[in-house]
């Protein structure tokens, strides 16, 4: 067998053992007290910037009808601003604030200590194999395309 041919198994498996026994995604978005599709936009938004209304719901899957209740929520609970584009007034583009910001520091802040919680029984030398291993995988990432 090649070497290759076992590491999209291995991946696959550790995106799985992530996702149940160090990250649970469902457990951070309870916390939010939003609907998963609000906080999808939110996170969108902080990590692309602003972006017309239209963009942000065909790169997240939702349809565009279901984008206004989304942001209307979204602006009456201060996380999103909605303003006209500049160079077309046609286009209503959609940022996060402030406060959108300071949700998902708050949230970060409690996944990380969560995740602390839970290796924290590991010795020192485990530690260190796991931080190198992160580290390793951190690195070879972005050479993925």
């Amino acid at each position: 067998m090649n070497s290759i041919d076992h590491i999209p198994n291995n991946l696959y498996i550790l995106l799985l053992s992530l996702n149940r026994r160090v990250f649970n995604p469902n457990d951070a978005l309870k916390s939010l007290n939003l609907p998963s599709s609000h906080a999808k936009v939110l996170f969108y938004l902080i990590h692309n910037g602003a972006n017309p209304i239209s963009k942000v719901a065909k790169d997240l899957s939702i349809s565009k009808p279901n984008m206004t209740p989304i942001i209307d929520k979204l602006v009456n609970d201060g996380y999103v601003e909605r303003y006209c584009d500049d160079n077309d007034r046609r286009v209503i583009l959609i940022k996060h604030t402030k406060s959108a910001c300071n949700l998902f520091k708050s949230l970060e802040a409690q996944v990380k200590n969560n995740i602390y919680n839970k290796i924290k029984v590991l010795d020192e030398a485990e530690l260190n194999l796991l931080s190198e291993s992160i580290d390793n995988i951190l690195n070879l990432i972005p050479k993925i395309t």
